[in-house]
């Protein structure tokens, strides 16, 4: 049989197996079976001299009987220590005809000798060689191979086991450090195959285990762990071959549209309100996270036993709990059973003495953690210690974090439990609801150390002025709690964060601000991205939302820390600087005793001679004229920063003028146009900024009384860096040049046959007017999915039906993109009812995605 096809049915054999549910130790055995028989045959085909000298020895997953449809073929050749001319040429040929296959192929030709230099040389090698399989051969040499890997590792285990646990914490480092990425890697990731891998390997090192199954015996895990760690291998293994088969390729990465491709090949069904891909990612986090747990335990325990004088002094520090070296561990095992409040006790006592909790500790509070019930919860004194745990000076997040990893977090707040292991089926979230929610309370805690990353200088300076930081932690808590729920979760949110409150006996103020702040948390984001704050009257209504400045202070930091734990690169200077303008003219309005009107007028009498002190070059009488053909609002928009660039480009020309300043500090680069009114200038300007490398954050447009108009466009470089490589600001700037110099704009030519994705797909239209956006111009959202030049073609069909454009704002949440407009007639009046129903029924159409799939 041609070996092609051979290898082509087998994988249509392990398909058809994986779609019949077959296990996925069996799938891996399956393809391994399939591929050591091609092997064979191969070998005795393509080497008969080489096949009776040479042992054919497998390692990496072929080694451990593991392959998926894509995987490497990892082989050694254990030659004599000259090897023959013949016996080479026929390797060579053996290799070709693999390669010819397709296959990717790892391979070693070595002596015993070289192979064993080899390995005292190498940590990689070392793991290869203690997993190595004879496929054929005599098995001699590969007899001499495993003597001298038995003295080698009985001389080396430490140092290879230290090694080995480095490596690990190398690799979590390089991955996130968490198993909860929305896009995990099936393989590398924290609670992947290779943390299984890695426990395998230490074992056999340490213990000479020969499967993992072997360190129940040794006492280093339960048979319940060694089930939670064989059957999240089973799972992983089943996905990772459904992945290879579905990519066609090797690939390990389970990505959005791999998720939902997974979930329907896999038999989930979708439940409620809630798709079938959930489903099968909550399993797949439960899997991981259980992976993760045992296999930190068994990395606690191997630094133990590696470190044994460390961990050798003990002390009785009450409460049945005992220090080990600098671990808290436990007197016996039934200290918990004897007084289940101990297992909230013991999170205090590591986070006030600042130590880590022994393994022993850690695998015994997963044990008992059932012990927590309705009476522990409802427990006066039990309350008390949760809530001595949210106002620590220090490791709340920690904390909280370790309490989640041994499920006590979920049992003492059951809402909790639902979300942990929730998938966000979405490109802005890059994480799960619990680890998002987590992150966002270590974001919280890390305002109030110096010593810590500044997400917002504000924040460091706000977080003094509250009273009680603990509030904001349950905030955090619940402000996604309801996320995988019927109904909008802010609301349903507040109401769990309230019952909450109110168990825990806080008081009314407490239970008031908390609910008021679970309910409102996407409040302060939304406005200060989408609205004008420019406008005295959004500045009034959202400070009469908020009420008073202790809820605003409480409400910023809720927002800087839930936006900068939503992923790596989601939070940047630019929202930073939104929300610092936003809750600076709150606070005004609040110390003020004025009407909007004279807060406005006096704002605006600042910011004219804040203009006036800058601009050292120009005339007086000059910048005054200048500013003069601005509106009050345009006046007010900008800073006084962008202003001294503003007023001078406009003071000096009388026709078309451009320029660029790349502002750092806010990671943004600003071009400001200066032109002749044409229709569809704005939308013409906006396809030719996003032509390359940059992205549109917001935009501006104002006619000056001079019947000119001021575009302002705000732009950013990939993941939320400035746009700043000063050859493509110059490119940039000479096409600009070149579009106001013509007499009328270029047809919008946009090419409809870009990518669409499955997250894509399921972002709805929503096109809709905000009627508190701006109280001077008709604000409209369009909502939909991201996609090439969107906010040029949304401007462009604006254009077309006659309005103008006063400004824009774009936020891109993973696939999905929120642009606001600001629009005024041809009066320069606000749209009427029906011109708003006609508009939106266009936008609606634009921002539609196409029928039809690019190919």
């Amino acid at each position: 049989m041609d070996e092609r096809k051979e290898l082509q049915a087998l994988n249509e054999t392990v398909a058809a197996a994986f779609n019949a549910g077959v296990s996925g130790r069996e799938l891996t055995r399956l393809m391994c079976s399939g591929v050591d028989e091609l092997l064979i045959r191969l070998w005795k085909q393509k080497a008969p001299t080489a096949a009776g000298c040479v042992d054919l020895v497998l390692v990496g997953g072929n080694g451990r009987g593991e392959l998926a449809p894509k995987s490497d073929w990892d082989l050694w050749f254990l030659v004599a220590e000259q090897c023959p001319q013949e016996v080479e040429a026929e390797i060579q040929a053996f290799l070709l005809a693999l390669w010819d296959l397709g296959a990717k192929i790892g391979h070693a030709v070595r002596s015993v000798k070289e192979c064993l230099d080899h390995v005292k040389e190498d940590w990689n090698s070392a793991t290869a060689a203690s997993e190595a399989r004879l496929l054929t051969g005599s098995g001699e040499r590969y007899e001499d191979l495993q003597k001298g890997l038995e003295k080698f590792f009985k001389k080396r285990r430490k140092a290879f086991v230290e090694a080995k646990l480095a490596e690990v914490e190398e690799r979590h480092r390089r991955t996130g450090g968490t198993a909860f990425w929305m896009e995990p890697d099936i393989k590398e990731g924290k609670g992947g195959l290779r943390d299984v891998q890695a426990v395998f390997w230490i074992a056999k090192a340490w213990y000479g285990c020969d499967d993992i199954a072997g360190l129940v015996e040794k006492g280093a895990i339960s048979p319940r762990e060694r089930d939670h760690l064989l059957g999240g291998q089973d799972f992983l293994w089943r996905c990772r071959t459904g992945l290879h088969l579905e990519m066609r390729r090797p690939s390990d990465r389970l990505g959005y549209e791999q998720q939902a491709i997974l979930a329907e090949r896999m038999g989930y069904q979708a439940a409620s309100h809630r798709p079938a891909v959930d489903a099968f990612m909550k399993d797949y986090f439960r899997y991981v996270g259980r992976i993760s747990r045992v296999s930190g335990l068994l990395y606690m325990h191997f630094t133990e036993q590696l470190n044994p004088k460390r961990f050798s002094f003990t002390k009785a520090v009450g409460h049945g709990f005992v220090l080990e070296g600098k671990r808290l561990s436990i007197a016996d095992d039934g200290v918990f059973r004897a007084e289940p409040l101990l297992l909230l006790r013991i999170f205090r006592e590591s986070q006030k003495g600042k130590r880590h909790l022994s393994s022993r500790a850690l695998r015994q509070i997963r044990a008992d953690v059932l012990l927590i019930d309705d009476a522990m919860r409802d427990d006066p004194t039990a309350q008390r210690v949760f809530m001595k745990i949210l106002r620590s000076k220090r490791n709340v997040h920690w904390t909280l974090k370790l309490m989640n990893d041994t499920g006590v977090l979920g049992r003492f707040i059951p809402e909790f439990r639902e979300v942990v292991g929730l998938g966000q089926f979405n490109q802005y979230h890059a994480f799960t609801v619990d680890e998002h929610t987590l992150r966002a309370v270590g974001e919280a805690r890390n305002f109030f150390h110096r010593d810590r990353y500044i997400r917002l200088p504000l924040a460091h300076e706000v977080c003094h002025k509250i009273n009680r930081p603990e509030l904001l932690y349950i905030a955090l808590i619940f402000h996604d709690i309801a996320k995988g729920m019927p109904g909008d979760h802010s609301v349903e949110g507040a109401k769990l964060a309230r019952k909450f409150c109110e168990r825990m006996q806080l008081d009314l103020d407490a239970v008031d601000l908390v609910e008021w702040l679970v309910r409102e948390h996407l409040l302060m984001a939304v406005k200060s991205q989408r609205f004008d704050l420019s406008d005295p009257e959004v500045v009034r209504a959202f400070a009469e939302r908020v009420g008073n400045q202790s809820r605003l202070q409480y409400l910023l930091l809720l927002t800087v820390a839930d936006i900068a734990a939503v992923g790596p690169t989601v939070w940047n200077d630019w929202k930073g600087s939104l929300l610092t303008e936003l809750y600076r003219l709150t606070v005004s309005y609040f110390d003020s005793d004025e009407t909007v009107s004279e807060t406005a007028e006096r704002l605006y009498q600042t910011r004219v001679q804040s203009v006036l002190n800058s601009v050292k070059d120009g005339d007086e009488a000059v910048i005054r004229g200048a500013l003069e053909c601005m509106s009050r609002q345009c006046v007010m928009h900008f800073p006084p920063r962008q202003l001294t660039d503003i007023v001078p480009l406009i003071a000096d020309s009388d026709g078309n003028a451009v320029k660029y300043w790349v502002d750092n500090d806010r990671s943004e680069t600003l071009f400001y146009i200066v032109a002749r009114p044409r229709t569809g200038l704005f939308a013409a300007l906006a396809a030719a900024l996003t032509s390359g490398h940059a992205s549109i954050l917001a935009a501006q447009a104002y006619m000056l009384s001079d019947g000119r108009v001021l575009d302002v466009f705000h732009l950013q470089g990939p993941k939320g860096a400035p746009f700043n490589v000063g050859t493509d600001l110059e490119r940039l700037e000479i096409r600009i040049r070149d579009l106001l110099e013509a007499e009328s704009m270029p047809k919008l030519v946009i090419d409809s046959r870009f990518k669409v994705n499955v997250l894509m797909r399921n972002v709805p239209v929503r096109v809709r007017e905000l009627p508190k956006a701006s109280f001077r111009a008709t604000a409209i959202e369009v909502s939909t999915a991201d996609q090439p030049r969107l906010l040029a073609r949304l401007a462009d069909a604006i254009a077309r039906e006659g309005h103008s454009l006063h400004g824009a704002s774009v936020s891109t949440f993973g696939e999905r993109a929120v642009d606001v407009f600001f629009i005024a007639d041809k009066d320069s009046g606000p749209l009427s009812t029906e011109q708003i129903g006609d508009l939106c029924a266009k936008l609606a159409d634009v921002a539609a995605l196409p029928e039809k799939q690019a190919d």
